[in-house]
């Protein structure tokens, strides 16, 4: 992949900040608190995978995830400092873009729905350069405002120090309807990753969220049993 696409599919999933949870209750804190609790994932895949104890051998995983039928997208925020050159147009265009590829891409293991029902995966993502000591849905995910659908884009300012050398897209499943987390996919990327840098232009970007989408796939591909439709 050229360098200035990378670039970009930073950029765009960038700023991005995880989703909300089912009847407006706050997301607790996940089990993982470090990249530490991570192990490597598969390979073309993401860089790290967390799961839940108990669910920690691939057959295990397996057995529980074939136990759900459908998918739910939730809220994508915008992590962004001041500095962030994208406009809301520009922001909620790219969003809706990763929302569409994201759910061609999830579709053939699992149905897609709008709100969850009863055996439904809860699926949430957050993209930032933010330097953090932990992994961004650990610390965050019981302090984000929630409830919105993934069309949805909230920009949220940011005071911590922008990491300019790394960028980090992280994964959360949990269960839709009590939001305990089933396992979680850490993908990290070094280089220039200044927010002022990213965009080149809204095609490169777009043609970067394919990149890191197919990467998602191969993940997805290990761990998620077909569809049977």
């Amino acid at each position: 992949m050229k360098p200035t696409l990378r670039k970009a599919a930073i950029a765009v999933l960038s700023s991005a900040l995880l989703f909300g949870c089912a009847a407006g209750n706050r997301i607790p804190a996940t089990q993982f608190t470090s990249y530490e609790d991570f192990q490597a994932g598969p390979e073309g895949g993401v860089d790290l995978v967390w799961a839940r104890v108990g669910l920690r051998s691939e057959e295990r995983l397996k057995r529980k995830l074939a136990k759900y039928d459908a998918v739910v997208i939730d809220r994508i925020y915008v992590l962004t400092n001041e500095d962030n050159p994208l406009s809301d147009e520009q922001i909620e265009e790219l969003t809706d873009y990763m929302s569409v590829k994201l759910k061609e891409k999830i579709a053939p293991f699992k149905r897609i729905v709008d709100k969850p029902e009863a055996n439904t995966l809860r699926l949430s993502i957050a993209i930032s350069n933010v330097e953090t000591p932990n992994p961004i849905l650990a610390v965050t995910s019981s302090l984000l405002p929630v409830g919105l659908g993934i069309s949805t884009i909230s920009k949220i300012a940011t005071g911590e120090h922008t990491n300019v050398g790394s960028a980090t897209v992280e994964l959360l499943v949990s269960d839709a309807n009590d939001d305990r987390p089933l396992f979680a996919a850490i993908d990290r990327e070094v280089g220039n990753k200044d927010l002022s840098t990213m965009i080149d232009s809204l095609d490169d970007a777009k043609d970067a969220i394919n990149w890191w989408v197919n990467r998602l796939g191969r993940t997805m591909e290990a761990i998620l049993p077909f569809s049977s439709k």
